[in-house]
């Protein structure tokens, strides 16, 4: 029987030793998915959710109904760059882009308790966050995406699984894979050393 993505996230946390944090990350994304409450329905408790969305207009309104979603699931709930909106919805803590990694240790300093995760391309991002004290990392991309197209091109321009495992051997942080993280390539990270799966377009179905 072919497991789906929940199954397979959370073997990859059991394997990872991680098992207190989630194994499975949803991150919004309006054009991708304009109804994220669909697939946080469908998400186990103890999963998290990353509400992106950067530039929508009812950012803020989307971040109080996720929040009490999540909130009533038993899932946690993180706003991704903007620490004004998540301590007013009362997110559970901030997703950090790779861009502003440079803003993780004094919201660590000021906000010790917060959950605090970042996204990284490549190991010289993944040290400075570590300089920051995050609590996990979302690296990417680690297939071919359709975020972008162009790493369908090149597969430079992915992670690579072979990357991947060596990252996770390297460094003492739950990394989260992602980028093409389907049904399909996600039992191809078995055993590589991952926390779990984060995904936007993976979690449709």
């Amino acid at each position: 029987m072919e497991r789906n993505l929940t199954e397979i996230a959370e073997d990859l946390n059991r394997q990872s030793g991680y098992v207190h944090l989630p194994s499975l990350i949803f991150i919004t994304d309006n054009e991708t998915q304009p109804y994220p409450e669909s697939v946080i329905e469908k998400m186990p408790s103890g999963s998290m959710v990353i509400l992106r969305d950067y530039d929508l207009e009812s950012r803020r309104e989307l971040g109080q109904a996720l929040k009490y979603i999540c909130e009533k699931r038993g899932i946690k709930f993180v706003v991704a760059g903007d620490l004004t909106l998540s301590l007013m919805v009362k997110a559970d803590g901030i997703h950090i882009p790779e861009h502003a990694l440079h803003k993780v240790s004094s919201i660590r300093e000021e906000y010790p308790d917060y959950f605090i995760t970042a996204s990284v391309h490549n190991e010289a991002a993944i040290k400075h966050a570590l300089e920051g004290d995050v609590d996990a990392l979302l690296l990417s991309p680690i297939f071919p995406t359709k975020s972008h197209p162009e790493t369908f091109k090149d597969i430079n321009l992915t992670i690579g699984l072979n990357a991947l495992k060596i990252i996770c051997s390297k460094y003492e942080v739950p990394i989260y894979a992602l980028g093409g993280i389907t049904i399909e390539t996600a039992p191809d990270l078995s055993n590589s050393g991952v926390t779990g799966i984060a995904a936007i377009r993976g979690l449709e179905t």
